[in-house]
């Protein structure tokens, strides 16, 4: 197993866990969310199985998920409106709240 590739793995999952719990209970407020646990689970376990799977199969590919740059403008675009729209679904649900 390639350690350095392991521990970029690991380093990128868990700043996206913060980031996306950052986003989650800070505009709510609180840790006792089960909205935004529920997301987080739904997101990030399948996530972490994967990753593991792709560690110990293809490593190759795992390389390649975590280096990603889209070249194309048109696949910029798409994922920085892509992160937009998910933004603002999270503030629109708070707003509800």
């Amino acid at each position: 197993m390639d350690i350095k590739l392991f521990l970029q793995a690991i380093v990128k999952f868990i700043l996206g866990v913060f980031i996306i719990g950052l986003l989650l209970f800070v505009p709510a407020n609180t840790i006792n969310y089960w909205n935004g646990w529920l997301f987080m689970g739904i997101l990030f376990i399948p996530m972490f199985i994967a990753g593991m799977i792709l560690m110990i199969k293809n490593p190759k590919l795992l390389r390649k998920r975590l280096n990603a740059k889209e070249k194309e403008k048109e696949q910029k675009q798409v994922i920085l409106y892509s992160g937009f729209m998910f933004l603002a679904r999270i503030y629109s649900c708070r707003a509800k709240l």
